[in-house]
């Protein structure tokens, strides 16, 4: 168990590739930031409300609830201290499990009750609780299958031209965020409207867009065994504390301890495929 203020973070061995199991305690507020894969999770202690694409949510005791990737969201406790327990699946692994034109969508909404949802989440945290691999991708099949082949959500016409130019400059060269000059001459608008028209239709700003996209590199590159101090030279950060800080703020845990749990887990991997 890896601990930062009153934030503590359990990172589960899984026995499944591309699925991550986390169980979290925390009293703490989270800013607006987004994640590579599908994640569900039900609020074991406590609530919280959040900011998301689907608008205000409230996640009370008992709900299950979702973030699709690269679905903007924050969170804040609600009367204080909480827990949840969290699954993230990969898109490669959501398509595999219950075909890639379901793999495309998006979770169709934020916070629910739904005993049915609530019934194969459970199912499948308790099997990858104990590496039953059959079990857990069976529960799993279920689960994403009722969440992603319900009648989807009116789709939106999304950022507009200008706003994707910004977006596919951050995405080309994330080690180097653009200045605010750069994302206004981008836009063709003045700073203050350009920076007005991008938040509005991305949930945050450049800055901390390009922020979020260089914190899930550094996640996978130190999943992938690379030292902290190598990933912050790598994505432009000042130095290591400045990805410290930055790490910890978004994920709880520092990004030494985010390592040795990832390697921990690896280990688990290995040895339980008899490798």
């Amino acid at each position: 168990m890896k601990q930062v203020d009153d934030h503590r973070v359990e990172i589960a061995s899984s026995c499944l590739d591309g699925v991550d199991c986390i169980v979290i305690s925390s009293a703490c507020t989270f800013p607006r930031h987004a994640h590579d894969q599908y994640g569900l999770g039900i609020m074991r202690k406590g609530g919280h409300v959040s900011w998301s694409n689907c608008g205000r949510v409230e996640a009370e005791r008992g709900n299950v609830f979702a973030v699709s990737p690269n679905e903007m969201h924050d969170g804040v406790p609600l009367g204080g201290h909480r827990v949840w327990e969290m699954v993230f699946v990969e898109p490669e692994t959501v398509a595999r499990l219950v075909g890639r034109n379901a793999a495309v969508r998006e979770l169709g909404f934020a916070a629910h009750p739904a005993p049915e949802l609530k019934g194969y989440l459970e199912q499948a945290l308790e099997a990858l609780r104990y590496a039953d691999a059959a079990a857990a991708e069976e529960s799993l099949t279920s689960l994403f299958s009722t969440a992603l082949l319900a009648p989807p959500p009116i789709e939106e016409d999304g950022p507009s031209r200008e706003t994707r130019l910004v977006l596919q400059r951050i995405h080309d060269l994330p080690a180097s965020p653009p200045s605010l000059d750069e994302v206004a001459h981008l836009m063709g608008l003045h700073r203050t409207s350009a920076l007005r028209r991008f938040r509005r239709e991305v949930g945050a700003t450049p800055h901390e867009y390009a922020m979020q996209i260089r914190l899930r590199l550094a996640r996978r590159g130190l999943a992938r065994g690379d030292s902290p101090a190598d990933v912050a030279i790598d994505l432009g950060f000042a130095d290591q504390s400045h990805l410290t800080r930055a790490f910890a703020r978004q994920f709880g845990l520092p990004p030494g301890s985010y390592s040795s749990a990832n390697a921990t887990i690896l280990q688990d991997r290995r040895r339980w495929r008899g490798l």
